[in-house]
């Protein structure tokens, strides 16, 4: 394994001294599978499970062991990474997740921010991890994006500006390599990238003041990548190829990108496995290469025979071998700033008892302050005992795997002495019973290939939520879901609150706000019509 790299002229030096074939192999992340051998020696690899679908169940020393194994095989020491969107117990159930990122927002605290990429960092790197594709840095615009929602901060650039760098300073001032994705903008579109190449339909000058604005903070925070999505910003230039994805488009990539917001730093790739990359060239492969002429650093997830495909595309002069030294010239000097290269480095720095609490304060802070209360016409909080004894629950889980996070809240009222139900036999009876009835709405913050919205059988639900005698008067909803839901199923409530995330710490900051333990301290980070 190198070692000892001190300066750009080592770097320079290692690049004349590797191989064509190993230059190509470190613009490769490759995605890890459990029992699966790789062969090759990746710059980078991608473990600890998948945003989309679910964290990894493995124990951490189980996770270690396959870290250490791709890092005993490789040359040169290879980035470690995964999407630590909210936390790293969003990727590994045995660590701690946090409220997504617009309960973030909803926080409006810069240090809180930096806490929260502090304790990412910390949990990450006590795993092998030294590079994650986060944070989220889309302004999510449009409600009827399906992708971003509250994987995303907010819709406001100036709130983002204020707390994106934040959180990138305490992930890169404790060893994990920060991303911000997805360049140049997600939140626009009504459609999914896994599905088409979306647009960000904004003018230039709406660009600059939005998303240009957030990425020019990240960028002077330092910021070590940036993701690029299968995402067009047809307003930049005119012609055909204006309409392509950020991914496979020069122009974005050089001339804004690279060139206007002046980033040095990697620039990667969003999965290469997406419908919005795979259309635009008669085969995967192709697309590949003529993302990596385009000007992508590193490519996430590539095909098998890439780093063949890349190394015949360089022989024969399709792609300068100046682009692929240019971006094994970022890839290297990242390992290096990371200091992957000296003698010392902790592939694995294990948590302290203090660095667990840390992150547990964390978890609990912007739990407690996220918590937003959009309207209490009723004036019901907090919670009077002399006048509310009886409380109904009424779980509308779109997302199976949280039901009994969702069915907690009848534990912490009941630890406060409340006599509380979930059963909803008959709706008259039910109502008569209790003097509040709580709706919790859980759902996915996002879903690929289709809208935030309820089945058939929860839409039900939804639609006799208001048949109840004094209904009106005895309704609390609560969203630990998607923020808009307020106006898209419950504008009729008279009683409000957004909780951003379906997480028990989130569920018993709600009680403990109605129970008035804490205050309802969270500002709604986008604009909803009440």
């Amino acid at each position: 394994m190198t070692k000892g790299i001190d300066s750009m002229r080592d770097i320079e030096k290692m690049i004349l001294e590797m191989s064509l074939r190993d230059k190509i192999s470190q613009t490769e992340i490759v995605l890890m599978e459990k029992g699966k051998k790789i062969n090759r020696k990746p710059g980078a690899a991608f473990f600890f499970g998948q945003i989309i679908t679910e964290g990894d169940k493995a124990g951490l020393d189980e996770l270690r062991s396959y870290v250490k194994e791709i890092l005993d095989n490789s040359d040169i020491p290879p980035l470690i990474t995964s999407d630590f969107e909210n936390g790293c117990g969003s990727m590994v159930e045995a660590l701690t997740p946090f409220p997504y990122m617009m309960g973030l927002g909803a926080t409006n605290d810069p240090q809180i921010a930096y806490d929260y990429g502090k304790a990412t960092a910390l949990e990450g790197r006590s795993i092998g991890a030294n590079w994650t594709f986060s944070p989220v840095s889309d302004l999510n615009i449009n409600f009827r994006n399906p992708l971003i929602n509250v994987r995303g901060m907010t819709d406001d650039a100036i709130l983002a500006e204020k707390m994106l760098p934040q959180i990138v300073k305490g992930m890169q001032d404790y060893g994990l390599a920060a991303c911000a994705k997805h360049f140049p903008g997600d939140g626009m579109d009504y459609r999914d990238q896994h599905v088409v190449t979306t647009k960000n339909t904004l003018s230039m000058d709406e660009w600059y003041d939005t998303y240009g604005r957030v990425y020019k903070s990240m960028i002077s925070a330092g910021v070590e990548s940036i993701m690029l999505g299968h995402i067009a910003l047809p307003a930049y230039y005119d012609g055909e190829e204006s309409q392509m994805p950020a991914t496979l488009n020069k122009k974005l990539i050089n001339d804004l990108l690279k060139g206007e917001l002046g980033f040095k730093g990697v620039v990667i790739t969003d999965a290469l496995r997406m419908g919005g990359f795979m259309s635009w060239y008669p085969t995967r492969r192709q697309s590949e290469i003529e993302a990596i002429k385009a000007g992508c650093d590193m490519m996430l997830w590539p095909t098998e025979h890439y780093v063949d495909d890349i190394e015949n595309a360089v022989l024969t002069g399709y792609i300068p071998e100046e682009r692929i030294n240019d971006a094994v010239r970022r890839i290297l000097s990242l390992k290096n700033r990371l200091g992957l290269f000296e003698e010392d480095y902790e592939p694995f720095k294990l948590l302290t008892e203090e660095d667990k609490q840390f992150v547990k304060s964390v978890q609990t802070a912007c739990s407690n302050q996220s918590i937003t209360l959009i309207r209490d016409d009723l004036n019901v909080f907090p919670f009077d005992k002399n006048k509310i004894k009886n409380i109904g629950i009424v779980p509308i889980v779109e997302y199976s795997p949280v039901k009994e996070i969702a069915l907690s809240m009848k534990d912490y009222f009941e630890e406060r002495g409340f006599n509380v139900e979930i059963e909803r036999d008959d709706i008259e009876e039910f109502y008569e019973r209790n003097d509040v009835v709580i709706y919790e709405l859980f759902s996915r913050p996002f879903r690929p290939q289709g809208f935030l919205d309820y089945t058939e059988g929860r839409a039900h639900m939804i639609s006799t939520s208001f048949m109840g005698p004094n209904a009106r008067e005895k309704n609390i909803v609560v969203s630990f879901g998607s923020p808009y839901f307020g106006n898209q199923y419950y504008e009729r409530a008279k009683t409000y609150i957004n909780a951003y995330s379906m997480l028990s710490c989130s569920v018993e900051a709600f009680v403990k706000a109605a129970c008035g333990e804490i205050e309802f301290e969270g500002k709604s980070p986008v604009k909803l019509d009440r």
